[in-house]
């Protein structure tokens, strides 16, 4: 009785081993901390992975940032550490500070359109990121305006 007790003790152990081997292979693991932004799959459903989808958008929201589009005509006046701000239409008289971090290197076509009839759709524009000092209630992918202030240019 002994040894039938200990090799049903041994298959059982064996049958754990196996089940949670089973359930590791099934883990998604995020390769950094950060938030759960987005999920694209319900429970139960299976997914292949793969390098285009994702299952879930994994974000860094300890710190936000703004992509703002600057006109041609006023790129001499940008610079690296330039104060700058951006509104939300979600929170109309409140601005959000920060600082350029990142000058883009290559003018690219201007991609969003504001509808405003006097807007110019023919010109390119310069990418410049903007670290934000003071985001409370900012969500990443938030359409903003920005406004940088200009830096002194010199003759």
């Amino acid at each position: 009785d002994v040894m039938v007790a200990a090799a049903q003790l041994r298959a059982a152990e064996a049958r754990r081993d196996q089940a949670r081997a089973v359930l590791e292979r099934f883990r998604i693991v995020a390769p950094s901390a950060g938030q759960i932004l987005e999920i694209r799959n319900r429970v139960g459903e299976y997914v292949q992975p793969s390098l285009s989808d994702s299952v879930v958008v994994l974000g860094d929201t300890s710190a936000l940032r703004a992509r703002v589009d600057v006109d041609e005509r006023d790129i001499a006046r940008v610079s690296l550490g330039a104060e700058a701000l951006v509104r939300v239409d979600a929170f109309p008289g409140r601005d959000f500070r920060g600082r350029v971090v990142e000058v883009g290197r290559r003018m690219g076509r201007k991609v969003l359109r504001t509808d405003e009839p006097t807007e110019r759709i023919d010109t390119k524009i310069l990418e410049v990121v903007v670290a934000l000092e003071d985001f409370d209630g900012l969500l990443p992918g938030v359409r903003v305006m920005g406004y940088v202030r200009p830096s002194a240019v010199t003759p």
